[in-house]
């Protein structure tokens, strides 16, 4: 599902990119990407608390497949409006999201809880495995084939993950839970309640608003600061897939070993604004690979320590309305994305990305001091 959804992510980046040379146009494409995650994350939360989540993954694979298919149709008529791309990209985050919470809650379920760290983490290699191999995969078959021909093999490609859980447990909720954490304000008032859950969702929230300027700004500067062909277009934005996959393997060992990831969590958050400052500077198209790469290392610590705080600390019943906040808490991206490629109009791209860089920082510095829970061992309930 991943690997495809990072190839689409690509071609209709490559597409927006080419009618469109604007930075805010490129932020409004990961705007209308992520802006599900907020406005639709709290409600897919509580449909995976709500209803069987294996039954929810299956009609997420069934509905992706069927905008691939749409998407496919509307290529092969020959039209390249950027209205429609927009459009076809919040689609594309609308599933995302469902799949998301539906997902992560699923597998902390199947899961043992003494081995959920190490689950989690091979869940993020393979995750940024996809976000590096998607792109590359994409601009390789565009050698060969036309886009709407790629998007018919990702509808195929993905209906057939129906297969691989056909026989898999559905692992309802059991009812005494669900009527102890009913409602659809549960999963906030825990999260307000829980003041190690309570500052690690904010530092997400305000981390991807200021701190991920070398993830949303790398196809503008791909396509129209470096002008780079395809090929070097969809290595340059798989970059952050690559080192975070790295990171990912490479820190597996002690990842699992660290027993304060709240401190770990705030300091990635420091990471990503040290790169996304660098990423500022005019740079060549191999330095600007390798501060999305070294970049990526430190999303891969990020990742990790926040979905461990937040399945760790939040009781079965309730994980997807708190993967919902999670979810909501992501959606600041794409804001902060939007926001980023409008200033980037006005006053330059690379003066807004180090002022940006440089408010997730003291964001970050406030929270942590603000929290001590943050700075604390954490234990598994």
């Amino acid at each position: 599902m991943f690997l495809s959804r990072y190839m689409d992510f690509a071609i209709i980046g490559w597409m927006i990119t080419s009618l469109s040379s604007n930075p805010s146009s490129v932020g409004l494409l990961i705007f209308l990407r992520y802006i599900p995650l907020s406005t639709s994350g709290i409600i897919s939360g509580w449909l995976v608390d709500k209803f069987a989540r294996l039954s929810i993954i299956r009609v997420i694979i069934i509905l992706a497949s069927i905008y691939y298919i749409f998407v496919s149709f509307y290529m092969l008529a020959g039209n390249n409006e950027i209205t429609f791309f927009y459009i076809f990209t919040f689609i594309s985050g609308i599933l995302s999201s469902l799949d998301l919470a539906s997902r992560q809650s699923y597998l902390s379920n199947v899961v043992n809880k003494n081995k959920l760290k190490f689950a989690l983490g091979v869940d993020i290699i393979i995750i940024n495995f996809c976000i590096f191999l998607g792109p590359n995969i994409a601009m390789y078959l565009y050698d060969i084939v036309e886009f709407y021909v790629i998007y018919i093999i990702l509808s195929i490609f993905t209906l057939i993950n129906l297969f691989f859980i056909g026989k898999n447990p559905k692992l309802s909720i059991l009812k005494k839970y669900r009527e102890q954490y009913k409602g659809f304000k549960k999963g906030i008032e825990f999260s307000i309640d829980n003041k190690l859950v309570l500052s690690t969702l904010l530092i997400l929230a305000l981390a991807n608003c200021f701190a991920f300027s070398f993830e949303s700004m790398a196809p503008y500067v791909g396509k129209t600061i470096l002008n780079s062909s395809p090929k070097e277009f969809s290595f340059l934005i798989s970059m952050q897939g690559l080192g975070a996959l790295s990171g990912s393997i490479l820190f597996l060992p002690f990842i699992v070993k660290i027993y304060r990831p709240g401190l770990v969590f705030a300091f990635s958050s420091f990471s990503l604004c040290f790169f996304s400052f660098l990423f500022s500077f005019n740079n060549s198209y191999i330095i600007s690979c390798l501060i999305i790469f070294f970049g990526g290392v430190s999303i891969s610590i990020f990742g990790n320590m926040h979905a461990r705080i937040l399945i760790s600390q939040t009781p079965n019943a309730l994980r997807g309305r708190v993967q919902g906040l999670r979810q909501f808490c992501i959606g600041f991206f794409p804001l902060g994305s939007l926001l980023l490629g409008i200033s980037g109009d006005y006053f330059g791209i690379s003066n807004s990305i180090k002022l940006f860089s440089i408010l997730g920082f003291l964001v970050t510095i406030f929270i942590l001091f603000f929290f001590k829970e943050l700075r604390t061992k954490t234990n598994y309930k």
